[in-house]
């Protein structure tokens, strides 16, 4: 029992075990933000920020266990779109809430739309 903890492949399995909760503890944490924050332009800071990471921490959970040259290169481009396409769907619901009124005037500090 102690010997297959102490090898190689039960030390990795341990890793991706720790970074898989972490990454799935963000997630969760994205998500209840999502449904708790009050309007689009408070959940944008709950969708983006944690959601991203926790993803970033399972795909890289899925490569330590598997450990193979194929699931880095699987890996690699679901984490490459996502670092991209996170901020331009964030800036997208951003101007949607702030375009339909969507949001609560007296939250913000400054507002820049308003001339």
């Amino acid at each position: 029992m102690i010997q297959s903890f102490l090898d190689a492949a039960g030390v990795r399995a341990w890793i991706a075990l720790g970074l898989l909760l972490v990454g799935s503890v963000l997630s969760l944490g994205a998500a209840v933000g999502i449904v708790r924050f009050p309007d689009p332009l408070v959940r944008l800071h709950a969708m983006a920020k944690p959601q991203v990471l926790g993803l970033a921490l399972s795909l890289a959970a899925i490569v330590v266990a598997s450990w193979t040259w194929t699931s880095l290169w699987v890996v690699l481009p679901v984490l490459v779109f996502q670092l991209f396409l996170v901020p331009v769907s964030t800036h997208m619901i951003a101007r949607a809430g702030l375009r339909s009124g969507d949001y609560r005037h007296e939250d913000l500090l400054v507002d820049d739309t308003e001339s």
